[in-house]
């Protein structure tokens, strides 16, 4: 981990070389200040003069910082090809040489590439991008005692969840509240051979919080959910395979965890969609029949969700050049839409209708698994029927989702899960917000 230098340091003596690249006159005053306190240096021009690296060495890479501007070249760009190279364990020191902080690696770009990123205060952007990951690794923050005061008064349209944020927007209830005061969810979901989706979906919501579920399903998914989950009542979706029907209802409704995409279901979904008034939240099978007629966006209730992996993603915006334009496409469509989204994935990105996108920490690879999506759908419903915010329930419920995720690892010690351990660890995760941070 990010303590491993420390750790490294510990147990056996360690020498320190430090080696300056090229013209040690063209250096900043902070440069040349601290070379002139090094006892021990060496000035490096040419290939012949790199030093020979061991397995059990350490790189620590401070080439160039967060400041560059253009991609390396010479014989900087010689440099950083050659430590690559080197199997020894490799750190970084606020940002990888050659690594833009804000934009995207041009395709023939050399940049640093740590096992660890050491970064100054705050993190940059790249970091939280997956075709950023070879040139970050494990990212750790260092405080350098930076005004935090000057920090928080940049403008900037990203930002990290942060849980003594979010920890205030837990639902709480009154000694003399019943079900249909702590929320009423109607999830819409299910198609022959798929109802495991409705199933965790539905299951996460009530471990979520929320009192009363109705499941609007087709007609061989009923005797199915009433079996797996007695707390749901069912509502006949009129199909015999795949719903035909959505009810009109004052409910919180979520549509399409395992829900397919044939015309009669596209025309239920199309007919709900010219009446309904209420934020609603969309997944799977609900975005491709948007993605399918991209029209039907704009009869979306104002502040609805939609959580798309990256595939449905895809469907729905188009394809992109790079993680940057994949942002800039996920805050034009909830600005022009007036929606809120999460695309999934490391660090998910939680945009609001504003544009203004905040990546979520928690959660870890092993909640790559079928049905995780679905029950982050379920969470993320139940807090929106607790009266949320529906920004407000997008971002606790992806917080939760992944924090559970984490506790399930952690309990269980595996590297993989199943996504109805993730329902299970869900109270873990509430207790660990709720007692740390309120």
């Amino acid at each position: 981990d990010g303590l491993a230098i420390g750790r490294l340091l510990k147990e056996r003596w360690w020498e320190v070389f430090i080696y300056v690249v090229g013209n040690q006159r063209n250096g900043s005053d902070a440069f040349k200040a601290n070379l002139e306190r090094s006892e021990l240096y060496a000035v490096i021009n040419a290939s012949q003069d790199l030093p020979e690296v061991e397995l059990d060495d350490i790189i620590v890479d401070g080439l160039f910082g967060s400041g560059l501007s253009r991609s390396l070249d010479g014989f900087p760009k010689e440099v950083i090809e050659y430590l690559n190279e080197q199997e020894c364990r490799k750190f970084s020191i606020d940002i990888a040489s050659g690594l833009y902080a804000d934009q995207a690696l041009e395709n023939d770009t050399v940049a640093f590439m740590p096992d660890y990123t050491l970064s100054f205060q705050t993190p940059k952007l790249a970091f939280f991008q997956p075709d950023c990951y070879p040139y970050v690794g494990e990212w750790h923050l260092l405080d350098i005692g930076l005004d935090e005061g000057f920090i928080n008064n940049q403008e900037t349209n990203y930002h990290q969840s942060a849980p003594e944020e979010i920890v205030h927007f837990f639902p709480s209830r009154d000694k003399f509240t019943h079900k249909n005061k702590v929320g009423r969810l109607l999830i819409v979901a299910g198609s022959k051979g798929r109802m495991g989706a409705a199933i965790l979906c539905t299951r996460a919501a009530f471990r979520a919080g929320t009192g009363l579920v109705n499941v609007c399903a087709p007609k061989c998914g009923i005797d199915i959910l009433q079996v797996a989950i007695p707390e749901a009542m069912v509502i006949d979706g009129k199909g015999s395979s795949e719903v035909q029907f959505i009810p009109e209802s004052d409910d919180t409704i979520v549509i399409g965890p395992g829900l397919g995409t044939k015309p009669k279901t596209r025309e239920a979904m199309e007919k709900f969609l010219k009446t309904a008034k209420n934020p609603t939240v969309i997944d799977a099978d609900g975005i491709n029949i948007l993605s399918k007629k991209k029209s039907l966006l704009t009869k979306l209730p104002e502040d609805s969700i939609l959580t798309p992996h990256i595939g449905e993603f895809r469907r729905l915006a188009g394809d992109w050049k790079n993680d940057f334009e994949k942002l800039e496409k996920l805050r034009s469509i909830c600005q022009k839409y007036k929606v809120n989204m999460v695309l999934k994935g490391a660090y998910s990105a939680v945009c609001n209708q504003q544009g203004d996108v905040f990546f979520n920490p928690t959660g870890n690879p092993a909640l790559a698994t079928a049905g995780s999506g679905d029950v982050l759908t379920g969470i993320i419903g139940a807090l929106l029927a607790q009266r949320l915010q529906p920004f407000e329930a997008l971002k606790l419920g992806v917080y939760l989702h992944g924090m559970a995720g984490d506790q399930a690892v952690r309990e269980l010690e595996m590297p993989w899960i199943q996504a109805s351990d993730i329902i299970q660890y869900l109270p873990n995760a509430v207790g660990a917000i709720i007692n740390r941070y309120l």
